[in-house]
């Protein structure tokens, strides 16, 4: 019984290629990028907006410096907005910054077009390689291979992300499992919201409230502190509507109860 933590965002890009890191050109991408993300962290789920107050870094996918060698050439990747992401503060300042950069020596420079559609060719080469190197699921578009989404699950029995089951080779579920941990989604980010909820759903049927689409709507009306709220409300809408109320109590009983245990 699991839910899939977002590992892949669906970006409606503008056309024309800008200085996206600075001014209203960076207001602007980062709207087009919390659109995308519903105002969550790219990364660890973590809510961005709170009372209308942007709480969110704009965060190089790839570093934009390069390594020790490569001070000239810095902006290479800086304005690419494919290379942009929008994220928590922790998870950009602490969790992303361990990694190892990659040699820009080794790529020409990007002589980007006034416009584009789709990521280059030398950007995808040097994403590749970054991610080869630090084992992370760049967002916002994530890892494909072999038409295969690297995936994360959100165990809903013990209370865990962890890489999905599918037949993943052994280096793809190692690196799901190194981006959980890098950025301790089962630690100091994990988050007890889908717990809350179902403490909720049991005080809101406790205090009368007896029908689940007024018991939903009630929960949908909170602001949750992670994505992990908003997905749990869809899977009780797609498993639960059809179901007797009490169905639904003893569900949230139970995963409260393995809370406790786990």
């Amino acid at each position: 019984m699991k839910i899939d933590f977002p590992t892949k965002y669906i970006v409606k890009y503008p056309i024309e290629n800008k200085k996206y890191y600075y001014g209203k050109n960076k207001e602007e991408i980062e709207e087009v990028l919390l659109t995308a993300s519903k105002k969550f962290c790219m990364y660890c789920g973590k809510r961005l907006e709170i009372d209308g107050d942007k709480i969110l870094q704009l965060e190089h996918s790839v570093d934009k410096d390069g390594n020790y060698n490569q001070r000239s050439k810095k902006t290479l990747l800086l304005h690419c907005k494919y290379n942009l992401a929008v994220s928590c503060v922790k998870c950009n300042e602490v969790y992303k910054k361990r990694i190892e950069k990659i040699d820009f020596n080794n790529y020409m420079d990007v002589n980007c077009p006034v416009d584009c559609c789709e990521m280059c060719n030398i950007y995808k080469k040097m994403r590749n390689e970054y991610i080869s190197k630090n084992a992370i699921i760049l967002q916002p578009q994530g890892i494909t291979k072999d038409g295969k989404q690297y995936k994360i699950k959100y165990n809903l029995l013990k209370h865990i992300l962890e890489p999905d089951d599918e037949n993943y080779e052994e280096e793809a579920i190692f690196l799901i499992a190194n981006h959980i941990d890098r950025f301790h989604l089962n630690g100091d980010r994990f988050s007890t919201c889908i717990i809350d909820i179902c403490a909720d759903i049991f005080f809101l049927y406790e205090i009368g409230v007896k029908d689940f689409n007024s018991l939903i709507k009630d929960i949908e009306q909170k602001r949750f502190s992670n994505v992990l709220g908003v997905l749990f409300v869809k899977f009780l809408k797609e498993n639960f509507e059809h179901k007797s109320i009490e169905e639904l109590i003893e569900f949230c009983k139970l995963l409260i109860l393995l809370d406790s245990v786990v």
